[in-house]
């Protein structure tokens, strides 16, 4: 398999997970005598502030490919399947919208640790998307949903059976004044990931840019980051 099938291959985000394993892998790092100075020195190579961060930064990379891959799965069959049951529906649909939650969290550990700028702007701007409010009211807060900035008591949603297809394209969300709220589920999963590839392609252009790898090593990472860049242009 060629570099170009393998990408093809590869989600966007998941293309961006494998540059930070390999700026984790590549930054340059001198030899030590023990585990806990090489700790000490990798951590301050990636300008990072506290000793278990890269740590933590793997942690990260890990959490972002395994949800992109339950992301992934419903993007390319959706959320009903051979079996169509209404148990794998449910699955699925609770499955990927907490994955995009998690993400959240993940997105936000790596800014921070990177030091990118308007920090508490990227977390509201991820936050208060759709898919966001989506999933606290279908899978975390269903009977305790409390509207943001207002005084009321807290609303409660249950989901129209009825209204769950393939691609989720018009689910319907009972409140408790009985309105039925429609909701693309493909069209704000989309827009997630488009806020999350641009937040990660801030972060590599970043790293790639001000650090110095050995000229395979950079190779490697430049031919990852060029791919996705020109995959994001010709898609937008």
């Amino acid at each position: 398999m060629t570099d170009k099938n393998y990408l093809d291959a590869t989600s966007t985000v998941g293309i961006y997970a494998e540059i930070l394993l390999g700026i984790l892998r590549y930054v340059p790092v001198k030899n030590t005598s023990s585990e806990n100075e090489y700790q000490r020195k990798l951590t301050k190579v990636l300008k990072f502030e506290k000793t278990h961060d890269p740590d933590l930064f793997r942690a990260c990379i890990d959490l972002l490919e395994d949800t992109q891959y339950a992301i992934d799965e419903v993007f390319e069959n959706g959320l009903i399947t051979k079996s169509d049951s209404h148990g794998e529906k449910y699955l699925r649909l609770y499955g990927v919208l907490n994955a995009y939650y998690l993400q959240l969290g993940v997105i936000t550990d790596l800014a921070r640790l990177f030091k990118l700028r308007g920090l508490k702007k990227i977390r509201d701007d991820l936050k208060f998307t759709k898919i966001i409010e989506l999933r606290n009211k279908l899978g975390s807060h269903t009977t305790s949903y409390l509207h943001a900035g207002s005084e009321e008591e807290p609303d409660f949603y249950r989901l129209a059976q009825t209204s769950i297809d393939k691609w989720g394209s018009n689910l319907g969300l009972v409140g408790r004044k009985k309105d039925i709220e429609e909701v693309d589920l493909t069209a704000n999963m989309k827009e997630f990931t488009n806020r999350v590839e641009d937040i990660l392609d801030q972060i590599v252009s970043k790293e790639l840019n001000s650090r110095t790898f050995k000229k395979e090593h950079f190779e490697w990472l430049k031919l990852r980051h060029d791919y996705v860049k020109e995959n994001r242009l010709n898609r937008n």
